[in-house]
């Protein structure tokens, strides 16, 4: 979950005020042009207490004489001309990255709106979010039916490289850039994913992407569906705005989808948990380093909720945010939650813009907790009703420039045995061998698909195939999830579902 922030409080404080008063003022002790304008000495005051010293006493003396003359050596010694901004913002990186938190980031000035980009608008690209993990760069975020999603990009993903470019050791800013580009032009990526040997090879076609985080429907049997697919800043809006419609609309029973969301806005889970939750009851809480927690509660009216029964649609990338709103809702409503156990991110982190040139540090704070005090960091929230989805759910696009045939082995294989199982013309096996089963699955559906019926796969077939496939996923008959959420809400509603 992310804040945004203008006041530096506790760690966060020592933090940024060392991030800049050890970096921002320490002369070249050569002839040459200083590295940074101002001496460290003019940020020291006089009185020599830790607290009134520029990082609240995380260093002394013996640690700032070392940055010193690291900072003498690279400006008097280095063959290349050192670059002033460069090195700062390569020294408040690596201090921030020194805390060993994967959630703890320093953004650059010029990298902060490419950062900001998917709470403010639209822009061109795949539709995947990244954030740093040491030197490579991990998915966490898809955009609902973007190029990313549709090519069966998930999160935990790593992203090895663009183009035949590797993402290794690049800022983030220069990693998005490589993900980023024109409407139209080809993005190959190279992919490491957790429990995959071989790495995939998956080809998308850039968009111009509207980062709509909600939307809803209602079926004809009185039962809503409401997806919010992660929280930015007018999510609480945009969620008011389609309940009203909903609501306008004669529904009897919600189900609320958060799956694949990884959370976001702390404000905006805030704001739509209040819509369902009554005024004055706790919605989280929140754990400092020091122990001491601090509840927030729903706004609005003293034990006035929704007049019908909420299930909460949930998954394994259900992160931070969504797994306060779907903890909270349990607790407080009674909402029941099915799926699989959320993917367990307990903490809390601000974005602070407190540096003076548009850059951001964003550090992790705290933690929260569900209202009774449980604890869900690397655990996560546990479904009412645990639903895995098919297998064929997993799968990806498949690599381009080969021809997959038989007696052939490997991931690419397994993958395209999902695939052919989505598509409704599923093999013997799902093992990764391309036995004479899985060849007779590929013939037939090419024969259904008015392609050659070669029994070998090639990139005519793997693109009609990735498409059956895709659609099968999206068809609501197939999801099972949905399936089991959408017959709770009816038996909730009063109005039928399968007793249980």
């Amino acid at each position: 979950m992310l804040l945004r922030g203008r006041t530096v409080l506790g760690l966060m404080a020592g933090t940024a005020v060392v991030a800049c008063a050890a970096t921002v003022g320490v002369l070249s002790w050569t002839n040459e042009t200083p590295l940074w304008s101002a001496a460290r000495t003019q940020h020291v005051q006089t009185d020599d207490s830790p607290a009134s010293r520029p990082g609240h006493g995380l260093w002394d003396e013996r640690q700032w004489d070392k940055l010193d003359k690291a900072l003498a050596l690279i400006g008097s010694k280095a063959l290349q001309t050192p670059d002033g901004d460069k090195l700062l913002d390569g020294a408040i990186k690596g201090i921030v990255g020194a805390l060993s938190d994967p959630y703890s980031d320093y953004i650059p000035s010029k990298e902060a709106d490419k950062y900001t980009d998917k709470l403010r608008g639209t822009f061109s690209g795949i539709g995947a979010k990244l954030e740093p993990d040491g030197d490579l760069f991990v998915v966490v975020d898809l955009m609902k039916d973007s190029p990313a999603e549709r090519a069966g990009l998930r999160l935990k993903d790593v992203l090895l490289s663009v183009n035949g470019q590797s993402l290794s050791g690049l800022s983030l800013e220069e990693a998005t850039a490589k993900v980023r580009g024109p409407k139209g032009t080809k993005a190959k990526l190279v992919v490491r994913r957790p429990g995959t040997e071989a790495p995939l090879h998956l080809e998308l076609v850039r968009e111009v992407l509207d980062y709509k985080t909600v939307g809803s429907e209602l079926g004809a049997d009185g039962v809503g569906r409401l997806w919010i697919s992660s929280f930015t800043f007018d999510t609480g809006e945009r969620v008011a705005q389609e309940l009203e419609k909903l609501e306008a609309g004669g529904m009897k029973a919600l189900v609320l989808d958060v799956r694949h969301n990884p959370g976001g806005v702390l404000a905006s889970v805030l704001d739509v948990a209040s819509q369902f939750v009554p005024g004055g009851r706790t919605i989280v809480v929140y754990a400092s380093a020091d122990g001491v927690q601090q509840p927030e509660k729903a706004t609005g009216e003293p034990e006035r909720g929704k007049p019908y029964p909420v299930v909460v649609l949930i998954d394994h990338e259900t992160a931070s945010a969504a797994e306060i709103l779907a903890g909270a809702l349990k607790m407080t409503i009674g909402a029941t939650l099915v799926g699989e156990t959320t993917y367990g991110k307990g903490t809390v982190q601000i974005s602070y813009e407190d540096l003076g040139d548009g850059s951001l540090v964003k550090l992790t704070v705290s933690k929260w907790l569900l209202p009774d005090g449980t604890s869900i960091d690397r655990r996560g929230v546990r479904p009412d009703a645990e639903v895995v989805q098919p297998d064929y759910f997993a799968a990806v696009r498949l690599t381009r420039g080969q021809v997959l045939k038989q007696d052939q082995i490997g991931d690419e294989v397994r993958n395209l045995q999902l695939l052919l199982a989505g598509a409704g013309c599923p093999a013997d096996r799902q093992d990764g061998y391309f036995s004479e089963g899985t060849r007779e699955a590929v013939a037939k559906f090419q024969r259904l698909s008015g392609l050659p019926e070669t029994g070998a796969v090639d990139d005519a077939t793997a693109e009609r195939l990735e498409a059956a496939s895709f659609a099968a996923k999206q068809d609501e008959a197939h999801d099972k999830q949905w399936q089991e959420a959408h017959a709770l809400a009816l038996q909730a509603a009063g109005v039928g579902g399968k007793a249980r």
